[in-house]
């Protein structure tokens, strides 16, 4: 008994290593990982046929309370049965393709078996199919368990109670009886042993390559991540500039022998050479619309293994959802810039008009202060030009420009009007949205202090709090005129034309406030605007 359960176990282990090598396929690994491809079925039941029928052919013939090992059975007499490995392919094929396929499986391995002749031939016929189905019943089983340690003393056990069902039917069977009772005997423990582990040894060796392939995913997902990284910043250039650099980063990061970017049919951006072997990295809009693709060339042909092709394919979609979020943001900002141009087109053309009827009626009575209204008047100009093409200036540029402003209409004004800072030194060099300050102070002179019979007042203030790690400025304007209702305090009625939408859209977009301004008011007390930046 020793000496045929030694050669069982070889039997046993040839056959697990032929596992093994058809593992590394790509149609063999979705039914391992349970999720077969019914386009590849056919693969999955000829190789686990031909599988069984070897494990058959590759047994021990066991005649007269003796065994004869051999490589390779063709025949079976009468009176003699076949210690074999059968079992294993046929329980696996179940295991991993449900009830049909192990049943499919089990009836060849069964009837060829039967071709073969001998006492028990009928009962080794019929006995494949039902472990076929044990296998496919309790496929399930394996399936929830899947990667865990589990899975090898399920399998063993799947594998244990299939040759206790052959052995059975054996004894049911075969005649005559105490042939049938000393075949099992002599052949009971070794096939049971040496093909339940051959099951639990199949799962232990995928177990590992799956183990294997986790940590290759891992590194994978690690690099994918890396190369996002490196990207990101890359999409703010313009879309020619950044397709440039995001394909010369995925040559040198990817390890590509050559990377290009083609759109239209055509090649775009090229870098290091082609190759027969390539990958596509499709770039797609939110819309799903593929505008090009990214295409890597290799050596050789890849390993294209799931980790692989995750890999590959999440990095397909960072690099699209930061192309998606790139031209969101450049979508955002010529809006802000086209909402700016609105602005100083609806505050200059009155703003000009005022100004210029003010120098026309100085430069005969008055002459220098004409030429200092003239110097404040182009020092405003070319401040707004300036900022208007800028995303964000400090807070010392938009105060230069609010206080030639104030300038300009305090020379119309004269002491109709008074201007009162408070402002915090520390928060000068803080950046915000151009054309933030003026409008507030515009619309406080043009509708706050509007048919008031006292002099105006703006007070400006402007002070840092200090809070945790990073500092927050605030910023409030305050009039002393009409004041509105408490229930047309957002209303574009009382202050039409001045932006003041315009100016919370962009302090909400820089800043993610929700309700970026602050507006506070009494009738005829006055006006308070404020907003905070960090």
């Amino acid at each position: 008994m020793f000496y045929l359960m030694v050669d069982m176990f070889e039997r046993v282990g040839f056959l697990i290593a032929m596992a093994f090598v058809f593992s590394r396929s790509k149609w063999m690994r979705s039914y391992m990982s349970y999720q077969g491809d019914r386009r590849n079925h056919w693969r999955f039941l000829i190789f686990f046929s031909l599988y069984s029928i070897l494990g058959t052919y590759s047994g021990v013939t066991v005649s007269q309370y003796d065994y004869k090992p051999a490589p390779w059975i063709g025949y079976v007499s009468p009176t003699a049965a076949i210690a074999n490995s059968r079992t294993v392919g046929v329980v696996i094929a179940g295991l991993l393709g449900g009830v049909r396929s192990g049943f499919i499986v089990g009836a060849v391995a069964g009837l060829h078996r039967y071709s073969l002749g001998g006492f028990v031939a009928v009962a080794c016929m019929i006995a494949p199919m039902l472990q076929g189905i044990l296998g496919g019943l309790c496929r399930n089983a394996l399936k929830r368990r899947f990667r865990n340690m589990s899975t090898v003393p399920l399998a063993f056990i799947v594998g244990f109670v299939a040759e206790m069902m052959q052995m059975a039917l054996i004894l049911a069977l075969a005649r005559p009886w105490d042939e049938a009772f000393g075949l099992v005997m002599m052949i009971g423990i070794p096939q049971t042993l040496a093909n339940s582990t051959g099951v639990a040894m199949f799962f232990m060796v995928y177990n590992t390559i799956q183990l294997e392939e986790d940590r290759i995913g891992n590194e994978h997902a690690r690099k994918a991540l890396h190369i996002a990284d490196l990207t990101m910043p890359q999409w703010k250039l313009g879309f020619h500039e950044a397709v440039r650099s995001v394909t010369a980063t995925l040559h040198e990061e990817t390890r590509a022998v050559g990377a290009l970017f083609y759109s239209g049919g055509s090649d775009q951006v090229m870098e290091g050479r082609k190759t027969p072997y390539w990958i596509d990295l499709p770039l797609e809009t939110q819309g799903n619309k593929t505008i090009g693709h990214f295409r890597l060339f290799y050596e050789r042909q890849q390993d294209d293994s799931p980790s692989r092709r995750r890999m590959l394919g999440s990095l397909a979609q960072l690099l699209s959802q930061q192309y998606a979020s790139a031209e969101g943001e450049r979508h955002a900002q010529l809006l802000a810039d086209a909402e700016i141009r609105s602005l100083q087109a609806q505050m200059s053309p009155h703003f000009m008009f005022n100004v210029l009827n003010t120098v026309k009626s100085f430069i005969r009575t008055r002459p220098e202060d004409a030429r200092q209204l003239i110097t404040h008047l182009s020092k405003w100009m070319r401040s707004n030009m300036n900022n208007s093409s800028r995303t964000l200036i400090s807070i010392r540029d938009e105060l230069d420009m609010v206080k030639a402003y104030l300038t300009l209409t305090k020379a119309r004004l004269g002491d109709q009007l008074e201007f009162v800072t408070d402002i915090d030194e520390r928060a000068l060099n803080r950046l915000i949205p151009p054309f933030t300050i003026q409008p507030l102070v515009e619309n406080a002179l043009v509708h706050g202090l509007k048919r008031i019979e006292r002099t105006g007042v703006i007070i400006l203030r402007i002070w840092q709090e200090e809070e945790g790690e990073q500092a927050k400025v605030h910023i409030t304007v305050e009039d002393n005129g009409v004041g509105m209702q408490q229930d047309k305090l957002r209303t574009q009625e009382e202050h039409a034309g001045l932006a003041l939408e315009n100016i919370e859209q962009r302090l909400r977009y820089h800043y993610g406030i929700e309700q970026a301004l602050s507006i506070e008011s009494r009738q005829n007390e006055g006006t308070k605007i404020s907003f905070w930046v960090r």
